[in-house]
């Protein structure tokens, strides 16, 4: 039985990236999504730092996002700065019970963050309360925004230099985008990079 609910599972999540493979390639939000990510690829060739942000899975992307820019993604270059703001453990906790969840992020922007940076910040439902007081913080302090959402944070719009909605509302799917964007993200990137410096690996 396991193995039925197994094959229903991977055959309704093949047919809902086959629906969103159609969705994503809409224009107009390929446009909105080369627009953060040029955003994103800029600040890091200037020097500038990304802050990314988000809760539970994608708490988890920040920090693979984080990591993919530190590192490399696909071929070699310098490392860059990139913050995940989920990755203490010490640091949420210790924020979350002396000042309240809702700051946990807010209080990493307000440390590392500086005029001309990037926040990265993901929030499925577009109402994690901790994600969107940092957007508006960085805001406020000069920082480049961008906003990811599923469908429920259509409304979000304008609250973000860049809001970018995934065309769902299937959790799952949409952290599955989001890490896609943020991919091509790092890997252009990487190409920048490599290419400036001729270090692309063949």
């Amino acid at each position: 039985m396991s193995a039925d609910v197994v094959a229903a599972r991977l055959r309704a999540g093949t047919l809902a990236w086959s629906r969103l493979a159609r969705d994503l390639a809409e224009p107009a939000l390929v446009a909105q999504v080369e627009a953060a990510g040029s955003v994103v690829v800029e600040a890091l060739h200037e020097g500038r730092t990304l802050l990314v942000a988000g809760n539970g899975g994608s708490a988890a992307i920040a920090s693979h996002v984080a990591a993919e820019f530190l590192g490399k993604c696909v071929h070699d270059r310098h490392p860059l700065p990139a913050i995940s703001l989920a990755e203490s453990h010490s640091s949420l906790t210790a924020i979350g019970n002396d000042y309240g969840f809702e700051q946990v992020f807010l209080r990493g922007v307000q440390a590392f963050g500086r005029e001309g940076d990037v926040l990265l910040a993901m929030s499925t439902s577009g109402a994690s309360p901790n994600v969107l007081l940092a957007v508006e913080e960085a805001h406020a302090r000069g920082l480049r925004t961008v906003l990811m959402v599923g469908e429920r944070g259509e409304g979000r719009r304008g609250l973000a230099e860049h809001t970018l909605v995934v065309p769902s509302d299937e959790t799952p799917r949409i952290q599955e985008v989001h890490m896609l964007w943020a991919h091509a993200w790092c890997e252009a990137v990487d190409e920048v990079l490599a290419d400036e410096a001729g270090t692309r690996c063949p």
